[in-house]
């Protein structure tokens, strides 16, 4: 598994500053400057968080943040999209 993040319609300066106060966990994070990125993938509002599948298929999608609520479900999703 890994984590990508994509800095949305901001300065990514702003967002890797804030990653690296905060314990960074992306492996990778790509910027979507334009928004365009953000509009393919349905976002409506940040944050939001997807579990992508390796043949590049959305396995699911949470809307807000991460909480313990949330967690587990995620968890979930993410153990599905890699089972091969």
């Amino acid at each position: 598994m890994k984590l990508t993040g994509i800095v949305y319609k901001d300065d990514p300066r702003n967002a890797l500053a804030y990653l690296t106060a905060n314990r960074n966990p992306f492996a990778q994070v790509g910027t979507d400057r334009s928004g365009r990125t953000g509009i393919d993938f349905g976002v409506y509002g940040v944050p939001e968080t997807y579990v992508i599948k390796g043949d590049g298929t959305i396995a699911y999608k949470l809307v807000g943040g991460i909480s313990e609520a949330s967690r587990p479900a995620l968890m979930a999703a993410i153990a599905e999209a890699e089972r091969p």
